[in-house]
């Protein structure tokens, strides 16, 4: 019989957590880093981007110590039914705000570089729907997605990489230590955020075969994902030099312009460019969507596990088959909610993304609301997750 949609009995290895994480940072890394770091900080850019992965390292060694015995979800059960529901409206909005920004980028990105104005409604149509297939599906096949592409995106890119290394100019490396501290500050620190999205594997910590592993997995991504920014970045910087990278909208991608590829057997190399990073976006839009449903489905009391759940202590119990066949048609009563509710959210995203896209302005103005706002409040809400827990120990404790 085949498996209704959300089905996650099955779990995903260290492996998949790996390439899927490494490509939904470094898409979207590489694509906006490099201007940002070098409009404040320069050459200097190079070690504020190590300063950034450094401090995400911490913190993701922070969350393996402190989830270690339970994920984020089972702490979200601990709290009080108006605190978790609060927390997870935060989580949600704050996710589906991240699918609408990515949404914006993709569809800027493909208008400029491949399609020309005028294809702004089917591009953002097309990205929805394919967002919405991949959901459905689950997350499951989506992994094995991007577990099957890995290499396809990275071998091509480190190709791209290495014969542009012939265009560098090493004069550009220079002058070092010439960034003010503030501005070399700012620049660690907006790296940071960037790199801390690999602690976003404490979500998906339920779903994971071994937690040691989708551990090791995530160190593994973050590390390929920071060494690929600081490669990246030196060759930018010896091709454009700092001014001119500063002032560059897609620097990454428009270095296909300098790289000519042997045989000039493609006529729009930037297509090549472009297919690689529209795939890493594209685990990372999936992904954002994925989180908002997830919490927004926890809001609705609808979630898919804690009907199986359910049907498995009844099973274990010996309830006959007709109460099955009402749990099975409950199960997908459940489903067809999901569903309704991940194209409610991709429409939210997606029409998000259409408004950034005639408003540049707000586009700006929103990235820098979650660079100083909601980022930070998305990586401390676990902390106090964990200290609510242990405030409730302390006044059973009190009681007794």
């Amino acid at each position: 019989m085949q498996e209704p949609y959300f089905m996650n009995n099955q779990k995903i290895s260290a492996r998949q957590v790996k390439r899927t994480l490494t490509l939904e940072l470094l898409g979207i890394s590489t694509l906006l880093l490099p201007s940002l770091v070098a409009t404040d900080s320069g050459v200097d850019g190079f070690f504020a981007l190590t300063a950034g992965g450094g401090g995400a390292w911490l913190l993701l060694k922070f969350w393996q110590k402190h989830f270690r015995q339970q994920d984020f979800s089972q702490r979200l059960e601990q709290m009080s039914g108006c605190v978790r529901v609060c927390i997870q409206v935060i989580y949600g909005m704050g996710f589906l705000g991240l699918a609408g920004f990515v949404f914006y980028v993709m569809a800027a990105l493909m208008e400029q570089q491949l399609l020309g104005n005028g294809w702004e409604p089917m591009i953002l149509l097309t990205l929805a729907a394919a967002a919405f297939f991949g959901l459905v599906r689950g997350l499951e096949s989506r992994v094995r997605v991007y577990e099957v592409l890995y290499w396809f995106l990275l071998i091509p890119l480190l190709v791209i990489l290495v014969i542009a290394c012939a265009g560098i100019e090493p004069n550009a490396w220079t002058p070092v230590a010439a960034s003010t501290l503030p501005n070399f500050i700012k620049s660690s620190y907006v790296s940071f955020l960037f790199f801390s999205g690999a602690s976003l594997y404490v979500l998906f910590l339920k779903s994971c075969q071994k937690k040691e592993q989708a551990y090791a997995g995530t160190r593994h991504a973050l590390l390929v994902v920071l060494g690929l920014n600081l490669v990246i970045y030196l060759i930018l910087l010896g091709v454009f030099r700092t001014e001119l990278l500063a002032h560059r909208r897609w620097p990454v991608i428009d270095l296909m312009a300098v790289v000519k590829l042997p045989g000039n057997f493609l006529e729009r190399q930037d297509a090549l460019m472009v297919g690689i990073w529209f795939f890493c976006l594209f685990a990372f839009l999936d992904s954002m969507l994925y989180y908002a449903v997830d919490f927004f489905a926890g809001i609705l009391c609808f979630q898919r596990d804690r009907s199986m759940q359910a049907k498995e202590e009844k099973a274990e119990s010996g309830i006959g088959p007709r109460t099955e066949q009402v749990e099975m048609r409950a199960e997908n009563k459940t489903n067809t909610k999901k569903i309704v509710l991940t194209a409610v959210l991709v429409s939210a995203a997606g029409g998000i993304g259409s408004f950034l896209l005639h408003r540049e302005d707000a586009a700006w103005r929103m990235f820098h609301g979650y660079l100083y706002g909601v980022l930070p409040l998305l990586l401390i809400l676990p902390v106090f997750c964990r200290s609510r827990k242990k405030s409730g120990v302390n006044q059973r404790r009190w009681r007794k």
